[in-house]
C-alpha cells in the first residue's frame, strides 16, 4: 500500500512538473534594426550602433552597473550585432522589458526596422541579406536569461 502511495505521488509529481521553459530568444520585447555606426572608436567613446546603451555609468569600484534607463527597466536592456557588409553600418537585435524603449528607434525614419512576432523570419531574413550575404537569424540574437 505504502509503496502504490508513493510510486503515485511521484508519477504526479512528474506530471505536474513537466512544463517547458519558454525559449530565451522568445523573453522581452525584440526588434531587429539597420543602424549607422556611431563612436569615435576611443575606450569612452567605443564604435558601435545608433541607439545602443552606453556609457555604463562606473561606480567607484569600477564595476560596470546598469545606467539609471536599465535600472527602473524603461530602457534597451541588451543587445547584439554584427557589422554590414560595407562596415559602414550594422544589423542590430535591441532588447527591452517594455515596447515603449523602442519609441525613439520607431520614431527615426532613416533607420529600417522589424520587430519580431509582427514581420516574419523569412520576411527579415530577406531584407537584412541585402546588408549582409549568407545572413542568417538562426545564428543571430540575443538570450536573456
Amino acid at each position: 500500500m505504502t509503496q502504490r502511495l508513493l510510486t503515485g505521488l511521484l508519477v504526479l509529481a512528474s506530471v505536474a512538473n513537466a512544463q517547458h521553459p519558454v525559449d530565451p530568444k522568445n523573453l522581452y520585447h525584440r526588434i531587429i534594426c539597420v543602424t549607422p555606426l556611431t563612436g569615435s572608436g576611443i575606450a569612452t567613446d567605443p564604435v558601435r550602433p545608433k541607439y545602443a546603451p552606453w556609457p555604463l555609468p562606473l561606480p567607484q569600484m569600477g564595476t560596470p552597473v546598469p545606467s539609471p534607463a536599465m535600472q527602473t527597466q524603461g530602457g534597451i536592456i541588451a543587445f547584439s550585432y554584427v557589422l554590414s557588409d560595407d562596415g559602414q553600418s550594422a544589423i542590430v537585435e535591441f532588447v527591452a522589458r517594455s515596447r515603449s524603449a523602442f519609441q525613439p528607434i520607431f520614431n527615426d525614419s532613416s533607420i529600417q526596422t522589424f520587430e519580431e512576432g509582427v514581420v516574419t523570419k523569412a520576411a527579415i531574413q530577406a531584407a537584412l541579406q541585402k546588408y549582409r550575404k549568407n545572413f542568417s537569424l538562426n545564428q543571430f540574437g540575443t538570450v536573456m536569461p
